[in-house]
Order: structure tokens, then C-alpha cells, then sequence
């Protein structure tokens, strides 16, 4: 019996083919398959129950596999493993279950992180394990490659981290740079982008669709104009193309609000500065209101203004109804609206309590004694009237403080009308009300020994 061995060319197979040289001769044992094996220098992987085949039913001139090497495992790849992922979209079938805000759903897909916040994780390649050929000899395993990734602005690596130095979008560019970008930039605010809240700044390249919030803790810079839309600052500044209210826009900044126009909107900001015209709004500036271009005109609405309201004309021929309050903080006013309503409310407890109480102690007086529940009551009143007093006390002294600083305000606040001020105009400052009935040409209105006067206007 001749025994052919053949392996393969990576030396991770091996194969027996037997020969008989006569034809009577007995099949080779598993013992001797063995011996044969071994003395080839097979040595590894070797499958005992193909030789136990081979020995009890013998296959000839076949080859038969009896030897598989371990192949090598090679090692994983590293990897950037990011912690926050997209949010996935709501598919159809669940748009058709369910009520569903669309304007909220791209939101989802913004990837909004903070600052210190640890964006992802390397995860290091492994080494990978070597295998054995047939003959016992080490067949060697390829290690894991290092991730390709570099660091760019706004994020460090610490140690095995990717983490985050300020709040902002989160970007991962061509080339696998990743970044924490301050400026979010999208072409408008509609329903391709969703509603928008980002902890940096925002530039709208176009305009913002009607009914969507943008909600931005620094500088917004929309080159459109906000239609019906609310837009919040909460820490910086707001630059629009136009303010397009029809009623139901609402825009706000800490800062600076700067617009070409305003109209049929509400608006709120610590400085006012709009180029052409502010139209039927409602406008509260922490400082001053400034019509800054030419004819720059406010026709209708209410404008509310710490410190000053300047503009080319104000009110309009047709006159229309326009208010306009100078020298006064609006939380200032509102405080002091409340406790003069809470100082006339309790005194009139106190006259009303007074009378029950003179009725009471008459009635005692001609008794010599009350019934317990009438002298319960007595003595109920008699509390009450002396908490009420001690109430009306401490607000009537926070109102004349509250007054005195109000009037200290208004006597540098001040309305510029550098061409115009119309019939139909209300100029309110401190409490009083001067009522505009014909036309008065460049005139700066002020408040003097608790009057509101009128004088003339020069460049």
C-alpha cells in the first residue's frame, strides 16, 4: 500500500491519497495512518475521524483532507465611536398614526453638543491572533489598522476622548476631521431645517417661513426677513432683512435688534435701531428706539423705550392711532400699577373693616359681653386691620421709592421727531399723557418739573 501526501500551496491543508500496489492487500490501520502521518511532519489540525474512515472503509486513489491548519485571526480595525448619534426620522407608517409637529422632526437630525461633553471614543485596533499551518509552524495575523481621524477646532483629545470646548454643532468633514462648529448656517428656517435651538450662533442665509421658533443663545443673522415667525436671542444680538409680523411674530434680543422694517410685530430687545420703518408693533427697548435712515418714520403701534425714540417722522397724516412711552422700565411700571392697585384694595378692606368693627364694640358695649362667635369675629377683625395697615405701610413706602426712581428716569428720557409728529400720537412719560392734536415740525419732546414740554429739534 503507497500512501501519496499532498499539501496545499498556503500549507493550511494537507491530503492522503492511498495507491493499493496488489490487490489482496489489507486497508492501512489507524495506527499506521498515523505513523505515516507523523512521519510526513503533519503534525497539527489533524481530523481523526477522516483517518478512522480511511481505516475502516478505505477510499483509493482519492485524495482525502486528514490535516486543517487554525487560520490566523486578524486583528479589528480601530475605530472613532461616536457617543451621541443622529436621531432617526419618524418614518411615514408613523406619520399616518400619529400627530406629529413637522417642524420639529429635522431637528433631530442636528447633532447639538455642550461644552466639556465628551463627543466620541477611540477604540484602539486589537493585535489579531496567530494560527498554525499543518505542520505546527506560527502562521502570522495581520493587526488592526489605526482609525484615520484628526482633531479640529473646538475639541481636544483627551486621553481616549474626543471631548468637546464649546457648545455648537457637531461636524465631521471629508477626511474625517471633526469639529465642534459655534455657527450653525442653513439657507432658510422652513421645513427642510425645522425648527431651530442651538447654544451658538445662527446665520440664515434666506428667510424664516412663518410659525417656525428659532431659539439661539448668541447672535442671529437672518440676510431674509422673519415672516410670522418668533426668533430669540437669549444672550446676543439680532440682525434681520425685515420683520414681516402679520400679527403673530415675536422677536427678541438681549442685545441689539437690527432691522430694515418692522411691521404688524412684536418685538423686545435691549436697543432698537431699525433703517426705514416700524408699522402697527409692539416695541420694548431696554434704552432707545432709533429710526436710523432717512425718512425713517413709526406709524401705529405702541414703542416703549427707556431711555429715548428717535425718528424722521412719527404717526402718520391719516393719523393713526401711535403710542409712544419714553423714560420708564416697563418692570418698574408694571410694579408700580400693582402696588398702588394693592394699596387702594386694602384701604378700602380697611374702611369696610373699620365700620364692622365700630358696629361690633357697640353692640358690646350695650351687652357687656359678646357671644363667643361675635367675639371671635372681634377679635378676627382686629388682627386683619392691623396686618392690613402694616401691609399698606411697607408698599406704600416701596411706591414712593419705585416713584422717586421713575421720575429720576424719566428726566433724561426724550422723544426726537427730526421732521414730524403727527395728530393721532400719544407721548406718555412718567404719569402723564400728552395728547398730540395738530402737527408739530422737528420737535424733541421731554418731561420737566412733572410736565411733558415741547421744544424744538436741530441737527
Amino acid at each position: 500500500m503507497r500512501l501519496e501526501f499532498s499539501i496545499s500551496e498556503d500549507r493550511m491543508k494537507a491530503y492522503v491519497l492511498l495507491r493499493k500496489e496488489k490487490e489482496e492487500e489489507k486497508p492501512l490501520t489507524l495506527e499506521e495512518l498515523m505513523g505515516a502521518i507523523k512521519t510526513a511532519g503533519i503534525k497539527h489540525g489533524i481530523l481523526e475521524e477522516n483517518l478512522v474512515r480511511l481505516a475502516t472503509s478505505p477510499v483509493y486513489n482519492t485524495p482525502v483532507l486528514i490535516a486543517e491548519g487554525t487560520p490566523p485571526l486578524d486583528g479589528e480595525d480601530g475605530r472613532v465611536e461616536f457617543i451621541k448619534e443622529e436621531a432617526k426620522e419618524v418614518s411615514e407608517e408613523k406619520e399616518e398614526k400619529f400627530r406629529i409637529d413637522l417642524k420639529e422632526i429635522p431637528k433631530k437630525k442636528r447633532i447639538i453638543v455642550k461644552k466639556g461633553e465628551t463627543i466620541a471614543k477611540i477604540v484602539p485596533p486589537t493585535p489579531g491572533v496567530d494560527g498554525k499551518d499543518v505542520f505546527g509552524n506560527p502562521v502570522k495575523s495581520k493587526p488592526g489598522r489605526m482609525p484615520e481621524y484628526h482633531i479640529g477646532s473646538n475639541v481636544v483629545l483627551d486621553g481616549d476622548k474626543i471631548v468637546a470646548t464649546r457648545s455648537g454643532i457637531l461636524v465631521v468633514e471629508k477626511g474625517g476631521t471633526i469639529s465642534v462648529l459655534d455657527t450653525l448656517e442653513v439657507e432658510e428656517v422652513d421645513y427642510s431645517t425645522g425648527n431651530i435651538e442651538f447654544p451658538g450662533k445662527l446665520l440664515v442665509k434666506g428667510d424664516v417661513k412663518p410659525d417656525f421658533v428659532v431659539k439661539v443663545q448668541g447672535d442671529i443673522t437672518i440676510k431674509g426677513v422673519i415672516e410670522a415667525a418668533t426668533v430669540i436671542s437669549l444672550e446676543g444680538n439680532v440682525t434681520a432683512g425685515g420683520i414681516k409680523g402679520r400679527g403673530k411674530a415675536f422677536v427678541k434680543a438681549k442685545g441689539v435688534l437690527r432691522s430694515v422694517f418692522v411691521e404688524n410685530a412684536e418685538v423686545e430687545a435691549g436697543e432698537i435701531v431699525v433703517e426705514r420703518l416700524i408699522e402697527n408693533s409692539t416695541v420694548r427697548s431696554g434704552s432707545n428706539v432709533i429710526l436710523s435712515g432717512n425718512k425713517g418714520s413709526i406709524r401705529g403701534g405702541l414703542i416703549l423705550a427707556r431711555m429715548k425714540v428717535e425718528a424722521w417722522q412719527i404717526g402718520s397724516p391719516l393719523g393713526v392711532k401711535t403710542r409712544v412711552e419714553v423714560g420708564t422700565d416697563p418692570t418698574l411700571n408694571e410694579r408700580i400699577k400693582i402696588l398702588e392697585a394693592q394699596i387702594s384694595l386694602d384701604k378700602a378692606n380697611v374702611e369696610k373693616l373699620t365700620k364692622a368693627l365700630i358696629e361690633l364694640r357697640k353692640l358690646k358695649s350695650s351687652l357687656g359681653t359678646l357671644p363667643p362667635d361675635k367675639e371671635a369675629l372681634l377679635q378676627k377683625i382686629t388682627n386683619t386691620l392691623i396686618n392690613l395697615k402694616e401691609a399698606i405701610q411697607k408698599n406704600e413706602s416701596e411706591l414712593n421709592e419705585l416713584v422717586k426712581k421713575a421720575q429720576e428716569m424719566v428726566a433724561e428720557a426724550k422723544v426726537v421727531a427730526k421732521e414730524m409728529i403727527f395728530p393721532g400720537v400719544e407721548i406718555v412719560m412718567f404719569n402723564r399723557i400728552f395728547h398730540v392734536e395738530k402737527p408739530i415740525v422737528k420737535a424733541v419732546v421731554y418731561y420737566r418739573d412733572g410736565e411733558i414740554r415741547v421744544g424744538g429739534y436741530s441737527e
